[in-house]
Formats: structure tokens, sequence, C-alpha cells
């Protein structure tokens, strides 16, 4: 018995995990608790207080389950927002949630992802974590915006047993393939497997891909309430996809995976959804405000139709906000990714910038 012991307790754990998970990256950035956030792409605004009263009279129930009841009522109210069937609706922890079931489930390890460079970080982390091979179309810079490489992208989609594609696009703000039926018709025909459209900033863009589900059932469409529905915390997302597809999806998932305040919160936002609308005009004029001040200061900034921006930048502008309470995010060498906050929120990280370009010369 004590010799049992002995040899379990120096069995090397490290064995027991698949190596392509051993060398997988996970998601990494820079945080701070206090200070202007401007890092994440988080909507500025608090949820309204009909959601958080809605949750709040939930909350004594946190002992219970989340009934099933909620989750339809959930994909009913989601698929009418949409314009699909109830049937077509998956709903997620997160939009992260969404993908990260499409990637497990559908996708084996060696299988071929393609995605954009830049794009969303999640979809090469999950790819890592799964041993799955990453393919990547590298967008165009041009001239305000980048542009999708639909040649290559084709030429890529043949071998893909998943194309993720960021529409509009993170982190440079760009629309893509822009709902183009052609377009889209044509990448879910050359495609052997399933093709992605990453929707999470549609309130702000106006344009989607949902309806082609009908057209094209490998196709899906992601949404997120994390954004325009000022959600990040709730983690609430759905998927829009042919039936068959979202009843896979519902074979390795329970009615109560995503918590109850989410739920019900997400309940509440979608019986009244005209606010994340509201939310989405507000933060788009702050946003071309934001660029034009940033222009002002020398910055090559990009046009977006996001809640964010991206800018080019040869020197370091990350560590002297951090030192004044302000975060964004970096990518590579020279481009940084600003959420667009409230507008003094925004001024604030206006006079900081100032400071810093007059300080390093670049004025």
């Amino acid at each position: 018995m004590g010799e049992g012991r002995l040899i379990a307790s120096t069995r090397n754990v490290k064995d027991l995990i698949k190596p392509y998970l051993a060398r997988a990256k996970p998601y990494d950035f820079t945080d701070v608790k206090e200070g202007i956030r401007l890092h994440l792409n988080e909507s500025p605004y608090s949820p309204p207080q009909f959601v958080l009263d809605a949750v709040r009279s939930w909350l004594e129930k946190g002992n219970r389950y989340p009934t099933p009841d909620l989750m339809e009522r959930f994909r009913s109210l989601a698929a009418d927002y949409v314009g699909v069937e109830p049937s077509n609706i998956y709903p997620s922890p997160g939009g992260d949630g969404g993908i990260r079931q499409l990637f497990y489930n559908f996708l084996s390890p060696g299988d071929d992802v393609v995605i954009n460079n830049p794009s969303y970080s999640m979809y090469e982390v999950y790819s890592s974590a799964m041993g799955m091979r990453i393919l990547k179309v590298n967008l165009k810079e041009d001239g305000d915006r980048w542009k999708e490489d639909v040649n290559e992208l084709l030429r890529l989609a043949k071998q893909a047993r998943i194309v993720a594609i960021d529409d509009p696009n993170n982190p440079t703000g760009s629309p893509l393939l822009e709902a183009k039926e052609e377009l889209i018709g044509s990448l879910c025909e050359e495609t052997k497997g399933l093709v992605l459209i990453d929707e999470a900033y549609y309130e702000f863009s106006n344009y989607t891909v949902a309806k082609m589900i009908h057209n094209y059932p490998n196709l899906i469409a992601l949404r997120t309430m994390s954004k325009a529905f000022s959600m990040a915390a709730m983690r609430v997302g759905y998927l829009v996809a042919d039936r068959e597809i979202v009843n896979a999806l519902l074979k390795v998932s329970t009615p109560f995976d995503i918590a109850l305040p989410g739920i019900v919160a997400g309940i509440a936002a979608l019986e009244a959804p005209s606010y994340a609308k509201r939310v989405a005009n507000e933060v788009s004029e702050n946003r071309e405000r934001l660029k034009d001040s940033l222009r002002r200061l020398g910055l090559k900034v990009y046009d977006s139709v996001t809640n964010f921006l991206l800018v080019k930048y040869k020197g370091d502008l990350l560590t002297p906000l951090i030192n004044r309470g302000i975060i964004i995010r970096k990518y590579g060498t020279d481009l940084y990714r600003i959420t667009v906050g409230r507008e003094g929120e925004n001024q604030k990280l206006l006079t900081a910038l100032g400071e810093i370009l007059e300080n390093s010369g670049s004025k």
C-alpha cells in the first residue's frame, strides 16, 4: 500500500499532457486594476438599469441551476433579433465560448485552420491548444484601412477544416468581406470545412452574414453581447448556424453553461435591444472625434467601423501610458489598439499622448 503511494507520487504529470497543449501559448495581455482601461474593447458604459434590475431579481436563486426555459427564451429572442429561427441559435458563454466549442468539437489535431494576420488572438490560442495547423492570410495595408487578400484566402480555404474571419477585423478595425454574398458564397464553396464569420462588432458595422446560413450550411456567424450591449463581464454570446450544427453542439452542452446572471441579463437585453444601437452610435461618434484628434497629434490612425482604433507609431507608447494610469494594447513592434472610451477618458488619453510625443521629439 505504502509502496503504491510512492510510485504514484513520483509519476511525472507532464507526461500526461499532450505535447501540443504543453507547447501552446495562453491568452496574454498587460492589464491594470485601476486607471483608464482602453485595451480590451469593452463598452465604456454600464449595462442599463433594467438589465441590472432583472439580474438582481434572480440572484436569490443562485443556489439553483438555471432552468432550460431560460435558455430557450434566450434562443427565441436572439433569433428574433437576428432574423432566423430559434433552432439556428446556439448560446455560449461569451463569443469565446462559441469559438471554443466549434474548434474543440468539429476539429481534430492536425487539421488546417485559416485565419487572417492580424486577427483575434483566440483563434490561434484554441488552434495551438488542439495541435491544429494554423495558416495565415496577411491583410494588406491600403492607405487608411486594411484589406483582405481574397485570392490567397480562397486558395488556402480549399484545405481548411475551418476558416475563421473576424469581420470587422480585430485589431485593425477594418471591414473585410462586408457580408458581400458573392464573396461569402465563394468562400463557403471553396472551403472543405466550416466558415466562421466573427461578428463581434456587428452593432457598429451594420452588416451581417447571419441570414446567409440558409444558403450555405457550412457558414456560421458569431455574435457577442460584450461590446455594444455593455455586458462583457456577463459572458453571453451565441452562434447563428445551420440547425444540424446547433444540434451537434447542444449535445456537448448543458442548459446552464451560461451562468444565471448572464442568461438573465441576456434575456433582459434582447427584450429591449435598442439601447445597444444607441451605445454603438455614441461610441462611433466618440471614435471619429478621437481619430481626428490623434491624427492632429501626428499619429498614423486607421479608419475603423468598430469601438476601437489602430495606431501606428515606431516608439514606445505602452510604457509611458501605463505610467500615467492608461492602458492600451500593443501588437508587434509599432501597432497600438486603443479602445474608444468616454469623452473624458479620451481627453485624458490625448493629453497624455501629447506629452509623450512632445518629450520624444515626435511632434
